[in-house]
């Protein structure tokens, strides 16, 4: 290195700092600001809240009768009509899909039928609720008016109640919940497995399409 070459040209020697960063390179050891870690915070709390009240304007099913609008359902031909949430009926007279009716429908919108088991296959140990009946999709509501449930796109097709039989000494009724719910966009039906009913995960599918159940009903049958 040529020394006098270097102190002719003004510029000073200074030692070299083989790990120094550059002034705008930060310190990945550096702890985070009381800023940073504020903003993160309120970033949290913001999305939670958000959450918080989305959940709460959802109206998810339950397991019983809950308060509100009652669908209205008849026996195959004309036959015995249940309008009472809760009522006990034979197994024998829900061989086949009922007659669902509501009056209190948008004539020009379109509606998702859902008929699902809380109980299977025992109620104090519903290892594979929601056990799925029967869905129907894009029912009109008009045709809700007139009873015809089947005038939508059946996703699932409809089977009987099935309770199975108690233990001796025992009984084994089972509630069989009926959801109506307005459809806001194209049903989502991702969650209908077509090879198994068991363990339909209802809220998730209540959530995923719109969270407007609009009526329901529940009667009870044993085996």
């Amino acid at each position: 290195m040529n020394i006098d070459r270097l102190m002719n040209s003004g510029k000073s020697i200074r030692p070299e700092q083989g790990n120094k960063k550059s002034s705008g390179q930060k310190d990945p050891k550096k702890p985070a600001t009381k800023t940073n870690v504020m903003s993160t915070s309120v970033f949290i709390v913001c999305i939670f809240l958000m959450f918080w009240e989305g959940l709460k304007a959802c109206q998810l099913p339950q397991d019983n009768c809950p308060p509100g609008a009652t669908l209205t359902l008849t026996s195959p031909g004309g036959g015995a009509v249940y309008s009472k949430c809760g009522d006990t009926i034979n197994k024998s007279a829900a061989k086949e899909a009922p007659q669902v009716k509501f009056q209190n429908v948008q004539p020009d919108s379109l509606y998702t039928l859902v008929m699902a088991d809380p109980d299977a296959p025992f109620k104090d140990n519903p290892t594979q609720k929601y056990w799925l009946h029967w869905m129907v999709t894009n029912i009109k509501g008009s045709n809700l008016m007139d009873g015809n449930a089947l005038g939508g796109d059946v996703v699932m097709a409809y089977i009987p109640p099935t309770p199975p039989k108690p233990e001796p000494g025992t009984t084994n009724p089972h509630r069989y919940m009926f959801y109506l719910l307005e459809q806001t966009d194209e049903p989502d039906t991702s969650l209908v497995n077509p090879e198994w009913r068991g363990k339909f995960r209802l809220d998730d599918f209540v959530i995923n399409n719109g969270c407007q159940i609009v009526a329901s009903f529940q009667y009870t049958t044993s085996f």
